[in-house]
Order: C-alpha cells, then sequence, then structure tokens
C-alpha cells in the first residue's frame, strides 16, 4: 500500500498500492475487510483523497509536472484532470466536500494549489516551506497545516500566505491529518522505537500523547466520527489497513 483516502460513512475506503512501474485504485470494505474494486492507475500516482461529496483526487507526479485525476467515488472512472505546474507530493481533502488541497514543488519551491472538485479548476495556490511533506487544512478552509521533513508544523493563512503559528518540534512526521472539529491534528512519527501517531493539540500547539501505530505505517485517516484512527500499512512484503480506537 502507497496510501488511503477518508473512509468514507457508507464503509468504503479507496486505497492507492503498486510499485513505482504498476499502480492500481483499490476500494476496500472496511467492515469485511474485502476489496470491491480495482481500478487501474497511472504509474506517476503518488496521493490520493477523498471528499464528503465522494469525489476522489489521486495526485500524480512526472519529473517536472503534476496532475490531480478527479474520479467518480463510486466506480473509480475518471471524471477529468487538473494540471498542475509542479510535480505533486500529497493531497488532503477540504470539509466543504468540494476542494481538494493538493501539495506540489519541485526543488526551488512548494505550494499548496486549491482545486474545485466541481468546475475542475485550480484557484489560488499558498506557498509552503520546501520541505513540506503533508497538509491537512481546518474545517473553515482558512489554515493550511504543514508538515516539514525536519519535524517542523506550521499554520499557514490560506488568504495571506504568511505563518500564523509555529508548532512543537515532531520526531521524522510523515503523514497529517485533521479532526472534524478543528482542534486535534494527528501526525504519524518515526522514533528511535518504533512509529506512533503523535496528538496534537491546535490551542496550545503542543503534543498531548502518542499513540501506537504499526512499524510499516505510510499513513493515516480517521474515521467519519473521528472515534477511529485508521493506519494505511505498505511494506515490500504485505499492504493492509489496521484500525485503533480513540479515547473519547
Amino acid at each position: 500500500m502507497l496510501g488511503g483516502a477518508q473512509p468514507q460513512p457508507n464503509g468504503l475506503m479507496w486505497l492507492l498500492a503498486g510499485s513505482s512501474t504498476a499502480k492500481t485504485l483499490q476500494e476496500l470494505n472496511v467492515t469485511t475487510g474485502k476489496i470491491a474494486l480495482i481500478v487501474p492507475e497511472s504509474a506517476s500516482a503518488v496521493s490520493v483523497a477523498q471528499l464528503s461529496s465522494g469525489v476522489i483526487g489521486v495526485g500524480a507526479a512526472t519529473a517536472s509536472t503534476g496532475s490531480l485525476e478527479l474520479r467518480n467515488g463510486s466506480s473509480g472512472a475518471l471524471l477529468g484532470t487538473v494540471a498542475l505546474g509542479a510535480p505533486v507530493k500529497a493531497v488532503a481533502s477540504g470539509f466543504d466536500g468540494q476542494t481538494f488541497y493538493v501539495l506540489n514543488g519541485n526543488a526551488t519551491s512548494s505550494s499548496v494549489t486549491l482545486v474545485n472538485a466541481q468546475t475542475a479548476k485550480a484557484s489560488i495556490s499558498v506557498p509552503v516551506p520546501l520541505d513540506t511533506t503533508s497538509v491537512a487544512v481546518d474545517p473553515l478552509g482558512q489554515q493550511i497545516y504543514a508538515l516539514g521533513s525536519d519535524g517542523s508544523l506550521r499554520a499557514i493563512s490560506v488568504v495571506t500566505g504568511t505563518i500564523s503559528a509555529q508548532f512543537a518540534k515532531l520526531t521524522d512526521p510523515s503523514s497529517l491529518v485533521m479532526s472534524d472539529s478543528g482542534a486535534t491534528l494527528y501526525a504519524l512519527q518515526t522514533t528511535r522505537t518504533g512509529s506512533n501517531v503523535a496528538v496534537v493539540d491546535v490551542a496550545t500547539e503542543q503534543q498531548t500523547e502518542a499513540l501506537p501505530a504499526p512499524g510499516s505505517a505510510v499513513g493515516i485517516q480517521l474515521s467519519p466520527d473521528n472515534r477511529s484512527l485508521y493506519a494505511i500499512v505498505g511494506s515490500a512484503q504485505y499492504g493492509n489497513v489496521q484500525v485503533f480506537p480513540l479515547s473519547s
């Protein structure tokens, strides 16, 4: 497994799987644990996300350009493609049900481009630090949270493009998700003793606890009710999705 989109209320979750030469989108029934549908995907695909409206966004990266595929949430059929100026690194879903936040960049700059799934058009691009590897957005769509490879976590204003908050550093983080309330961020990170998920309080800008995570986890997502954490696990030998309850 290379990544996974947000689990949907109908119990289905889209996963990106494969190698550098061949990839597929796979629809997982999280109740039965079985793959319900497999859709061929470009080898350049690097990230997948899904809006609450059902539209799937698949980010792709070539040597110098990038794009966001828009796909039907039921069949996986291609609806359209939005060209981007730089290779895609990650895709996050907005809470409005229509906006994808696409992290893209090259050796000299990185930005988050907002893509409207209804119009299949890109709007503004918000500059983010060069080493940003994953992003999340607050429920109002006003702040982008940028996770850096050096452990930094910053809040960046969508309107001004300026840093509005600097959080305490994390340890080798790779994936970031935001709770529906906007009060909590969850970051997958790697430490000397293994992987865990840092729980970060947005108000205090501090990590409050560390939750266990599989050693080969490549991404995390929250359940629709925010009561469970999904860890997408992928290695050269296997791939799966593991579910962990969150304390209320």
